[in-house]
């Protein structure tokens, strides 16, 4: 193996070879750098997009949620309450109660997500209290409650912190005649989650409000809690499904979000593949390379025939010939694509307009997994494209080799 690795380091590092042979290469391993870069790159950034997202919605949602299979609610929740602590062990958990409702300012109207819950869902649980730009969380205010409500629907109504809004629940009527039933709140907090949905539709008051505006007697939608670490939660919904739950659903924070999230891994997986024909023109690169390399060697390779090499010594030649364009231009787009990608995690050079997106500077967050499936992959089509031309190599015979010479 080793008189196979320094005849095939003489041929590729060899100053005499014809000049297309060399440009061949050249651009071969070029091919490599620039795919593996170019994969590189563009996974890093849809994984810090990824990642941000992710923070975003975890830090407005809770890693688990608990309602009834049927929608009907929880009655018992607090018992509930105290078993799930004991199998799942969250830092904080809190019941909620969710419903759509019309928030209304003097003429000004608008159709919102009103959810019930605590303040200690509110910080613990959701850790809504960190994106507050405008009062507090208080949610039980004087006697009519406080309600938290989006950057958004404050701008609609035009209502600050201390401001009084009439809430109305349309669906709770007695009869077809009677009036829709309302409640009044004190706007405590405005929240800005930088996202759109939540910015736009969610308002906060405290569940036993919004249990009363929903007619539901002492009953919850549900119960939701979080942990630690997101990751946690998926490890906890497992134990609590094992748990034997009757009539309950669990769901992760990934199974709630589970179209915005699975259609960004779909995105990566689209742009691993498309960025791999870069791979995989300089793999055909390598094709051409050795068949020409192949052809100008041929009176060597009879010679080493002739000399007692065998076809699958001559074969590994080539092999290892051809996996030195693979491995150089692998190193190299690697290398600089995790320059880079430091370069930009450290002092963000890259910024984004803060008007258009939810970030100032462009988000960068290579997996470590993705980045060895990058590096395997291309490793994986060099070697595949050094098949053809070492088997080519290892049939010729040593007679027709030199006869032609």
């Amino acid at each position: 193996m080793a008189g196979e690795f320094f005849i095939a380091k003489k041929y590729f590092f060899s100053k005499k070879k014809v000049g297309l042979i060399s440009a061949t290469a050249f651009i071969s391993i070029s091919g490599f750098a620039i795919g593996v870069w170019a994969l590189i790159i563009a996974l890093s950034v849809l994984g810090g997009f990824e990642r941000e997202v992710r923070d975003k919605i975890l830090s407005f949602d809770s890693h688990i949620k608990i309602e009834s299979s049927h929608g009907e609610g929880i009655s018992d929740w607090e018992n509930l309450k105290a078993r799930l602590t004991g199998i799942a062990n969250p830092i904080a958990i809190a019941p909620y109660v969710t419903g759509k409702a019309i928030i209304i300012k003097d003429e000004k109207q608008s159709v919102v997500i009103l959810k019930g819950t605590t303040e200690t869902g509110l910080s613990e649980v959701s850790k809504l209290s960190s994106s507050i730009i405008e009062g507090d969380i208080e949610l039980e205010h004087e006697d009519i409650g406080g309600i938290v409500v989006g950057r958004n629907i404050a701008e609609r109504l035009l209502v600050g912190a201390g401001d009084t809004v009439v809430v109305i629940n349309p669906l709770v009527m007695n009869s077809p005649f009677s009036v829709p039933y309302s409640t009044r709140f004190v706007v405590t907090g405005i929240f800005s989650a930088n996202i759109f949905n939540y910015d736009d539709a969610y308002t906060y008051v405290h569940y036993k409000y919004a249990q009363k505006f929903k007619r539901m007697a002492d009953k919850v939608t549900g119960i939701e809690m979080s942990f630690g670490d997101f990751n946690e939660s998926f490890k906890s919904a497992e134990l609590l499904k094992a748990s034997g739950l009757d009539g309950m659903k669990v769901m992760t924070w990934f199974d709630i979000h589970r179209d915005l999230l699975g259609a960004m891994k779909l995105e990566k997986l689209g742009a691993f593949v498309v960025l791999s024909l870069i791979i995989l023109v300089a793999a055909f690169n390598v094709v051409s390379s050795l068949v020409m390399m192949v052809m100008d060697k041929r009176r060597e390779i009879g010679i080493l025939k002739a000399l007692g090499a065998k076809d699958r010594s001559v074969g590994k030649i080539f092999i290892l010939s051809g996996m030195f364009s693979g491995i150089i231009g692998i190193s190299l787009g690697t290398i600089s694509a995790l320059f880079i990608i430091w370069i930009q995690k450290s002092y963000g050079l890259l910024k984004l307009p803060s008007d258009v997106y939810f970030i100032n500077v462009l988000p960068v967050e290579l997996d470590a997994m993705e980045l060895m499936a990058v590096i395997l992959v291309s490793l994986t089509l060099g070697f595949l494209a050094t098949l053809y031309p070492a088997l080519k190599a290892a049939n010729l015979q040593p007679v027709e080799s030199i006869h032609y010479e």
